[in-house]
């Protein structure tokens, strides 16, 4: 798995290495309110580069948010991260992003939950859902992502959660999982880590942090 490294210690964006020391992409700097409302910790397993030919983690997300499938692949490396940046988990549980329309079949977060359960122990608990209709993100800019998400989510039966591990595939522009960790909060969790399969990572951003080179014909 490509995990970005270095990557942006709010939104794990990656980021060039001359940043590394700072730690924090231009996003997050400029946006302080957007980035101190994200989880206490991030963790992400690969990134996702949309319409890029033979970029196969890509088409994996895809096929994981739509069918489910290699779950078990992206939890495996999801727990190493977690190791890797110290993160304890013990006596946390699993709790999956509400789907934005119903799926058939156990897919995206649930599924990616399913599989992080399986391999650490821990109990899932889906007691967010949406409290009115939202529309899927996939088309929406950055403003109307956070329009769309504001307010959006309840949670229930959290007030004995002392962590809890945000799960869910792709992570864009944040407002999701933004509005997860704040319903999570309101009802009582005492903190909140964002586990996510994928970042979303336009080719600009990549030639920008220095992960790719543009190749002229």
């Amino acid at each position: 798995m490509l995990v970005p490294t270095p990557h942006c210690r709010h939104c794990y964006k990656p980021i060039s290495e001359n940043f590394e020391s700072w730690g924090k992409c231009r996003d997050c700097n400029e946006e302080p309110l957007l980035r101190d409302a994200l989880p206490d910790r991030l963790v992400i397993a690969t990134l996702y580069i949309p319409k890029v030919t033979g970029y196969e983690h890509s088409q994996e997300i895809i096929d994981l948010k739509e069918r489910g499938e290699y779950s078990q692949v992206y939890a495996e490396v999801l727990v190493k991260v977690l190791a890797q940046e110290n993160i304890d988990v013990s006596g946390g549980v699993i709790v999956p992003i509400p789907q934005t329309k119903a799926r058939q079949g156990v897919t995206g977060p649930i599924a990616l939950a399913n599989s992080l359960s399986g391999q650490t122990g821990l109990t899932i608990r889906r007691c967010l859902s949406f409290n009115r209709p939202v529309k899927s993100q996939k088309t929406l800019s950055k403003g109307e992502r956070e329009n769309n998400m504001r307010g959006a989510m309840t949670a229930t039966y959290c007030a004995d959660i002392g962590k809890a591990l945000l799960v869910d595939e792709v992570f864009t522009s944040g407002a999701t999982l933004r509005e997860g960790t704040r319903a999570l909060m309101a009802a009582g969790a005492q903190e909140v880590i964002g586990v996510i399969a994928a970042r979303d990572a336009g080719l600009k951003s990549l030639e920008y942090a220095g992960v790719v080179k543009r190749v002229e014909d």
